[in-house]
């Protein structure tokens, strides 16, 4: 039996999308157990990858299985919103290289990677959770930036130089990000970047202007034509200044006009103290 369940804008793991399709279940007293990357398990029940209760590993699916006999099996497919492409896309024009890290099937994920038009080896699928963290160690140089929205990217986390992830409402992710976006799409990853160089722009149109000033100041001061009078004019006005250079510098990120709450369905970017983009 087939059933399509909708999903939300916001990630969420299978046993999360089918509670939420449906009135609430009976509760079944017990402590749940997860096994990272493998699934979880109450007592004799089990919802995880085929093969780890049960006897099989060839479909793929997600099984639930008591005491070890599948009851039910879980087949899911990946689609690409229609954003991906184009947002991909403007990331690799900046010179950054992507990689999918899964632990679904290697099928799965590098017909994911053709669909996002990635080259060959940019997607390996049926990682476990230190699979991934050694990756990362191993291409690490101070300039991976890792996303992730599961229990089973905790360790890969700990690996990365950066960490983001677009869901809020889980602990082990939330207060290990650097930062999280908001939305539909991935286009708060391009956002992040641009406004990064924005900011830098900024910043050394900040630092002519202040060498510039300082040079005819000194200057002026140096030759006698600067009175007290002029210095105590020229101080505020240095500051004002300053003021608008950032002001016109960071104007473009700005720009956007903002849709009414209900409406706004772009990213949004929320960054941790101690993070500058631009590294990653």
């Amino acid at each position: 039996r087939w059933l399509k369940i909708p999903r939300s804008g916001h990630s969420q793991c299978l046993l999360e999308t089918l509670l939420s399709t449906g009135p609430a279940p009976e509760m079944i007293p017990g402590t749940i157990r997860e096994t990272v990357g493998q699934g979880v398990e109450l007592d004799e029940w089990s919802l995880g990858r085929d093969g780890w209760k049960t006897s099989n590993r060839s479909t793929g699916a997600t099984v639930l299985a008591q005491n070890g006999k599948p009851v039910a099996q879980f087949h899911t497919f990946v689609s690409v919103r229609p954003d991906v492409r184009s947002e991909i896309a403007a990331l690799r024009s900046r010179g950054l290289a992507l990689q999918i890290l899964s632990g679904d099937q290697t099928d799965k994920v590098k017909n994911l990677a053709a669909a996002l038009d990635l080259p060959a080896g940019c997607g390996l699928g049926e990682l476990t959770p230190q699979a991934k963290a050694a990756w990362l160690q191993e291409h690490d140089r101070e300039d991976t930036l890792m996303l992730g929205d599961g229990a089973n990217d905790s360790l890969a986390f700990d690996a990365a130089y950066c960490r983001g992830t677009p869901i809020i409402h889980r602990d082990i992710l939330a207060q290990k990000a650097d930062f999280y976006y908001l939305g539909q799409g991935i286009g708060g990853i391009r956002a992040l970047f641009e406004i990064n160089a924005l900011r830098r722009r900024t910043e050394i149109a900040i630092l002519t202007f202040s060498v510039f000033y300082n040079l005819l100041a000194v200057g002026f001061a140096v030759t006698g034509h600067i009175n007290p009078l002029i210095a105590a004019i020229l101080m505020p006005a240095n500051s004002l200044l300053t003021l608008l250079v950032v002001s016109l510098g960071m104007q473009p990120a700005f720009k956007r006009k903002k849709a009414p709450l209900a409406e706004q369905t772009g990213p949004k970017v929320v960054v941790g103290p101690g993070f500058e983009p631009g590294k990653a």
